[in-house]
């Protein structure tokens, strides 16, 4: 009897701690979240450059893609997005290679709304930043400008999705973007710590680029399969040798990846292995 009451306990404290956490979507709870590339090592962070752009482009459009969650919007519901300020911290080491100290940094260059993009508060985007009646999922813009500040230095959006009077923020890991703005050569965010062509220089990148003519964007390093990989490892190790042949001719070292450091020679792999 005592066992079976004891028992009985457990049981209604588990369900009323169950019912506590799952949200309650019987109250009529309608928020919204990104949808972002679950197999991306950073799937928040997104890269836009102007570089190979008409000149006469001033201004670009970045669209993600967002998801309702809980229930359907049944009317035309607003979504609200912010800048905020990004931040990273910053460790200090000691000579046995621990951590000694710490620092909660803000980080440099970060984007200005009316120079590098179209503020959110905008008017001409209130009508893209919504969710239709019984909408799943929607593209919404940011509009990003080319500034010249991005000639020489890429500059990063930190933005979220917070409440608004129809939808609420969704999961916060899906509400945070990272979105690198640059009218230069930049390290597009697809080109991660496995990229097949090795880490990412600048020299590496506009080498690349000379020699085959693409951006090297993201849109690009996305759409490839392994035997596209292969090939363009195949290019660029054959035009990479021909180069420094020419350069050794007129009396120059071969191409580096830092040109003030002798030891950083550029190299690309001979094999894509995924």
């Amino acid at each position: 009897m005592i066992r079976a009451l004891i028992l009985s306990l457990c049981v209604a404290f588990c369900c009323v701690a169950c019912e506590e956490t799952l949200p309650d979507y019987g109250s009529g709870w309608r928020g919204v979240q990104f949808v972002l590339d679950e197999t991306s090592l950073n799937p928040n962070v997104y890269s836009y450059s102007f570089v190979g752009k008409d000149e006469s482009l001033t201004r670009d459009t970045v669209w993600l893609t967002v998801r309702s969650q809980g229930l359907m919007p049944e009317k035309t519901s607003r979504i609200k997005l912010e800048q905020y300020e990004g931040r990273e911290w910053q460790f200090v080491y000691g000579d046995d290679g621990l951590v000694i100290d710490s620092i909660l940094r803000v980080i440099p260059c970060q984007a200005e709304a009316g120079v590098h993009y179209v503020s959110f508060d905008d008017g001409q985007l209130a009508g893209y930043l919504a969710l239709e009646p019984g909408e799943l999922e929607a593209r919404i813009p940011v509009v990003v400008l080319r500034d010249e500040s991005l000639r020489d230095t890429t500059y990063t959006l930190f933005f979220r999705i917070v409440n608004s009077e129809d939808l609420m923020a969704g999961d916060e890991a899906h509400c945070n973007i990272e979105l690198r703005i640059a009218d230069c050569i930049s390290k597009p965010s697809a080109w991660d710590d496995w990229f097949f062509a090795g880490p990412w220089s600048r020299v590496k990148h506009e080498f690349m680029i000379r020699v085959t003519g693409e951006d090297w964007d993201n849109e690009l390093i996305n759409s490839l399969d392994r035997y596209d990989r292969n090939y363009y490892l195949y290019v660029f190790n054959r035009e990479l040798k021909a180069e420094n042949a020419e350069r050794a001719e007129q009396g120059l070292p071969p191409l580096r990846e830092n040109p003030d450091d002798p030891n950083s020679e550029l190299t690309f792999p001979t094999v894509a292995y995924w």
